[in-house]
């Protein structure tokens, strides 16, 4: 007898899973997709409950930060003064690359961990700009189109021009 029991009761059990993953389409189980989502902030946290990704609006547009597991901003791409920008900071959330428009033309910087630009390269109405800076944030290497022409200048530590070319 139970044997035959169990003969009964897989069949009813095949019968049952044909039926619910198979043969009905309107299964209550299925998930309802969202047409929309509406917020003003989305936070997404870690196992430990710490915020790793933040969606949120701000006065400018919006904003996107990408967190590490200390919960350190350490990537973040966002508009201000309706401009884009991407940025990448180190693990002390110090920013240290940003890629981004001033004024209609794109610019790349890279900062050391105080936070000056030490390289940037910037493109303008009319011609491009390379720029290397000291610790002090002076320009001590500039190369970059000029009336063009291409121009290369060297500055000492306060910025004073002692070589260029042309």
């Amino acid at each position: 007898m139970k044997k035959l029991e169990r003969i009964f009761l897989y069949t009813i059990l095949a019968i049952l899973v044909f039926y619910v993953f198979l043969a009905d389409n309107n299964v209550e189980s299925q998930v309802a997709i969202q047409e929309e989502i509406r917020a003003r902030r989305i936070v997404i946290v870690n196992d430990v409950g710490q915020p790793v990704i933040i969606l949120w609006a701000n006065e400018d547009g919006g904003e996107i930060d990408v967190g590490n597991k200390a919960g350190t901003s350490v990537a973040s791409m966002g508009v201000y003064e309706d401009d884009g920008r991407i940025g990448v900071s180190n693990k002390a959330g110090n920013m240290v690359s940003v890629m981004g428009v001033i004024k209609d033309a794109g610019f790349v910087g890279i900062r050391n961990k105080a936070n000056i630009s030490v390289v940037l390269i910037e493109a303008y109405e009319d011609n491009g700009m390379i720029e290397i800076r000291n610790k002090d944030d002076t320009p001590v290497i500039s190369m970059g189109g000029y009336k063009d022409d291409g121009l290369i200048e060297v500055s000492n530590s306060r910025g004073k021009v002692i070589g260029s070319l042309p």
